[in-house]
């Protein structure tokens, strides 16, 4: 896994999975932070912000910046 998870204990586990599930589809051999957000997941890594939204334990939303 190519993610370094950043304040772990403020972020929901579950979330996490899912995200790095996401990222190891959409982003396989890319490097990337994962840390917790504004009511979201953020991971980021070179000039690009990732932010997952969830809503009932599921990624109901990613913003792109």
């Amino acid at each position: 896994m190519p993610a370094r998870i950043l304040n772990p204990e403020s972020l929901n586990s579950l979330e996490v999975i899912q995200v790095v599930e996401y990222m190891d589809k959409k982003y396989p051999n890319t490097h990337y932070n994962i840390t917790n957000g504004n009511q979201c997941v953020w991971v980021y890594f070179g000039n690009l912000n990732l932010y997952f939204i969830f809503r009932n334990s599921k990624i109901a939303d990613i913003q792109v910046d």
